[in-house]
């Protein structure tokens, strides 16, 4: 009798266990880019069709949706994370995130709606949202003067 109860009991547990793996599958999280800016670490997640962006470091924690559409990346020239300063706004760093990209058939990325975020003396927040961009490629960039329109708040929500 003692076997059978363990046997019912194992297979309830088996049965359990079974469906929180498929709740997982379900719910896929994708880190789409990453880059290390001023000793942190930035995360673009793919949170289930939610982009996020996830700043850990000892000073600043972020964890915050964005309003462009995942799969989401930084905007880069030569490999490295394009960035600039505007101390008239009181930002030190602007740095631009990439959504609503697409790879062709090369596995070229390209994307149409930008967001910017903005790394202040005592925060880091997120700015405006420019959509239907021309097609931008994450490797090349765009133009400093799209920066500046958020670091200013010409771009906003």
């Amino acid at each position: 009798m003692r076997t059978i109860i363990y046997i019912i009991m194992i297979v309830c547990l088996q049965a359990c266990r079974d469906k929180k793996d498929i709740l997982k599958d379900n719910h896929k999280i994708i880190v789409s880019d990453t880059a290390k800016i001023n000793g942190m670490l930035l995360e673009l997640i793919d949170d289930n069709g939610v982009g996020k962006i996830k700043v850990t470091s000892d000073k600043y924690k972020l964890s915050e949706s964005l309003e462009v559409k995942p799969p989401c990346y930084f905007l880069r020239y030569n490999g490295k994370v394009t960035s600039y300063a505007y101390p008239q706004f009181n930002v030190q760093k602007t740095i631009i995130i990439l959504g609503e990209t697409k790879k062709d058939n090369l596995g070229k990325i390209t994307g149409s709606d930008i967001q910017g975020l903005l790394f202040k003396n005592d925060s880091i927040k997120l700015a405006g949202v420019l959509k239907n961009y021309s097609p931008i490629n994450p490797e090349t960039g765009i133009d400093e003067k799209d920066y500046w329109g958020f670091a200013s708040g010409m771009y906003k929500n």
